[in-house]
């Protein structure tokens, strides 16, 4: 009986959400995320997106997270490090804009300890995945990106793998060979270089530190 209730529970998490198409901007438009350009994004946080922020970079901030890809990739491995790059780029910029700045790596972790308060600026596996993605999206808009395409997020499930917790991630995928990876942004604290590892590996259980017995 407490097993189904467990299910039931996790079934109900923002974190279980994963849309059947690959096709990313399907899965922006079943959370209501307003439409995704250069001049003005949104960033959710506050758990699940309950809190969208729209946001405008500047000149010279956009021109921080352009430096990440110069020089120009030569190939899919060369460019996936610097997307990684990128992506610690956008965290702290719209991090600094939104007040997630001090957000910390996890979510459970923070909630174990029951004098910690809530923080709404906090952001759990939704937030994250769904902030890269956008991220995702203004990069392969802007021609930055070449070798890749974002796709859509993508969850595990628990019980499989050696899962504790559903978790989501954002994804990409290589346009030679068809490979999707994981653009994993919720293990570290914000403004760190965010980890891709292939989709299947991802599934599978994986963690950036062996000794971590926190559920994802």
């Amino acid at each position: 009986m407490r097993l189904i209730l467990i299910l039931c529970v996790c079934a109900l998490s923002a974190c279980t959400r994963n849309a059947p198409l690959d096709d990313y901007s399907h899965y922006l438009r079943n959370k209501n995320i307003p439409a995704v350009s250069k001049n003005t994004f949104p960033h959710c946080y506050d758990y699940g997106c309950k809190t969208i922020k729209m946001v405008s970079l500047t000149d010279q901030q956009w021109n921080q997270i352009n430096q990440n890809f110069k020089p120009t990739p030569k190939n899919a491995r060369t460019e996936r490090v610097q997307i990684a790059k990128a992506i610690q780029s956008f965290e702290i910029i719209v991090g600094g804009i939104t007040g997630t700045q001090h957000d910390k790596h996890g979510t459970f972790r923070l909630y174990q300890d029951k004098d910690v308060k809530y923080n709404r600026f906090q952001q759990d596996c939704v937030d994250e995945s769904t902030n890269t993605t956008i991220y995702l999206s203004l990069l392969h808009q802007s021609g930055l990106i070449k070798f890749h395409r974002p796709t859509q997020p993508q969850s595990r499930q628990p019980f499989l793998g050696g899962n504790r917790w559903w978790h989501q991630t954002a994804t990409i995928r290589d346009l030679e060979t068809g490979q999707q990876y994981a653009v994993d942004s919720w293990f570290e604290d914000n403004g760190k270089p965010a980890h891709i590892i292939d989709i299947k590996t991802w599934f599978n259980g994986w963690k950036p530190y062996k000794s971590d017995k926190t559920g994802s």
